[in-house]
């Protein structure tokens, strides 16, 4: 049977207790996965039942990540993660688990931010403009600047070719996210920006890409452009 007919996706929920994780159980079905089990201390990962998963689902922490990465490579199972405020060991511990396994990972989970994160290249045209990037969250996230604010700013300084100014951060409120680029000319300015409406676009882009990964037999290290083959068509 070829893996993309397999449905429901079994899938290892790693942080189903946040905010996220609430947002993945509730539409799970609808998207032809099922949350077989949720994952927090490292007793849970020694009594997964490795037939039991098909896809880890990682919206935890840094600690969570790292858990799932040992037990992934450990038992070559593909995983999507979309934990925020990682630090550069963190970063390397993604990049050393692409090497073994299929692994995406992404600050932001939508199909608006994988598009954005596409147009930003092209101010590699303007690259003697001012640039800034803000962003909107709601008062309880913890990490500041957040992670697709992070992802954003990686991209702007690939594309422009120096140093910007870091992220503007502002919390408040119940707002899923706003992100906003400003590019500014001595006598016009661009503004692109994205906004999300509610958190279960972020749970369906996971879901979508967990369906995406699982097909995927050789190890790598991806992200949302490589799921939506932003960049697959030339200009």
């Amino acid at each position: 049977m070829s893996k993309k007919s397999r449905s429901p996706l079994k899938v290892a929920l790693v942080g189903g207790s946040g905010k996220m994780g609430r947002e993945i159980r509730s539409i799970a079905q609808d998207c032809g996965c099922e949350v077989v089990s949720q994952l927090r201390e490292a007793s849970d990962w020694k009594a997964q039942n490795v037939k039991d998963v098909d896809v880890v689902v990682d919206f935890s922490s840094s600690q969570g990540l790292r858990a799932a990465i040992e037990w992934c490579t450990k038992h070559h199972k593909p995983l999507v993660s979309g934990s925020t405020g990682l630090d550069k060991r963190d970063r390397a511990g993604l990049e050393k688990a692409g090497n073994q396994i299929p692994l995406l990972y992404s600050g932001n989970m939508s199909l608006g931010i994988a598009v954005l994160n596409s147009m930003i290249k092209t101010l590699g045209a303007v690259e003697d403009w001012d640039f800034q990037i803000e962003e909107v969250h709601h008062r309880h996230k913890k990490d500041k600047p957040s992670g697709t604010a992070l992802l954003l700013q990686e991209n702007l300084i690939r594309a422009v070719g120096r140093k910007v100014p870091d992220p503007q951060s502002l919390r408040g409120g119940g707002v899923p996210g706003i992100h906003t680029v400003w590019a500014m000319g001595q006598d016009e300015v661009l503004v692109l920006q994205h906004t999300a409406f509610n958190r279960q676009v972020f749970a369906r882009g996971a879901l979508r890409a967990a369906r995406w990964l699982f097909d995927k037999d050789e190890p790598g290290l991806y992200d949302l452009t490589d799921l939506y083959q932003v960049n697959s068509k030339e200009p």
